[in-house]
């Protein structure tokens, strides 16, 4: 009697996938939580917070681009470096599962290179924001415009801001580049900015008031608001004459602006170093014992990583550049 035996198929564990892209999915999960808390509480103050003094202050809106010194063909030129990087990842892969690792190594090393350049771009920009004062905890919020009891909300930050200025005026008198003119404003801003009293100077010279007259009883010193409205319109005289002067601007929610500018940018910049390290040891490692097609999983996963950091700008780009 004959028998027919049945081999059951043989039943694995977990989802039919490798275990190396589960476990970067699951980390592109939790990286994907991270930029959304990131993005979300950028987007909530921005659309809620200057609606708290829309009414009392229409000055008092959410910062403009042109006002944190955001350059959006910059912005534009950044986004277009990583998209290509991400075309030249996945033409990476493409060569490993053909075998050609020569293009891999080709195809790898541009990625990092533009990789590099973005990073390059991002640290121009940097400095820009450093050169400019626009740094969370240093911008002057107040301008004129705010009623008395919401002035008083802001008078801890305003007094910090009016004295940052009072510092950066008496640097600037002893500027010997700084133009005349430009140097001259900054002067009589500075003396504004000192309370006054009728009758004569050190020199025997009448004191004179802002209207030009000579001054007749006490001046109060200009309020933290007026200080900002003044330098606001000294640093726009100064870019239009291509002057680089150093004072601190007043940007409403300025100082929120940059933390959200600042956390956003940077934790998205450290991602891109990341990458751009696995880069470099996956360069090493073509150049020290060869590519082959056994590590087109590990450029698979590089890639999907490398995708998502893409993503995360597209998305960053227009809410801070274009928006």
């Amino acid at each position: 009697m004959t028998q027919v035996v049945y081999d059951k198929p043989q039943v694995h564990m977990g989802l039919p996938l490798p275990h190396g892209k589960v476990a970067m999915w699951l980390f592109l999960v939790t990286e994907i939580m991270f930029f959304t808390a990131l993005i979300g509480t950028y987007i909530i103050l921005r659309h809620g917070t200057p609606s708290l003094y829309g009414a009392q202050a229409p000055n008092y809106k959410w910062p403009t681009p042109h006002q944190v010194h955001l350059i959006e063909w910059i912005g534009a030129v950044n986004t277009f470096v990583l998209i290509c990087s991400s075309f030249t990842v996945v033409l990476a892969h493409h060569a490993a599962v053909k075998g050609d690792m020569k293009k891999v190594t080709l195809y790898i090393a541009i990625t990092l290179a533009l990789g590099a350049v973005f990073l390059i771009i991002k640290a121009y920009e940097y400095n820009s924001k450093i050169q400019h004062d626009i740094l969370p905890g240093r911008i002057g919020e107040s301008l004129p415009g705010l009623k008395p009891e919401r002035e008083k909300d802001f008078n801890p930050t305003g007094m910090l801001y009016f004295n940052r200025v009072r510092g950066q005026l008496e640097a600037a008198q002893q500027n010997g580049g700084l133009n005349a003119e430009l140097k001259e404003k900054c002067a009589a801003l500075l003396d504004d900015m000192r309370q006054k009293t009728g009758g004569k100077d050190e020199k025997g010279n009448e004191v004179m008031g802002r209207d030009g007259k000579p001054l007749q009883g006490y001046q109060r010193p200009l309020t933290p608001g007026e200080v900002g409205e003044h330098v606001n319109e000294i640093l726009e005289d100064a870019e239009k004459k291509g002057v680089d002067l150093h004072l601190t601007p007043a940007i409403p929610f300025g100082n929120m602006w940059a933390s959200c500018y600042f956390a956003m940018t940077g934790f998205h910049a450290l991602h891109v170093f990341g990458g751009i390290v696995v880069f470099a040891i996956i360069l090493v490692l073509a150049l020290a014992s060869g590519l082959g097609p056994q590590h087109s999983a590990m450029l698979e996963y590089t890639g999907l990583y490398w995708h998502f950091v893409d993503i995360v700008w597209i998305f960053l780009f227009p809410l801070l550049y274009l928006v």
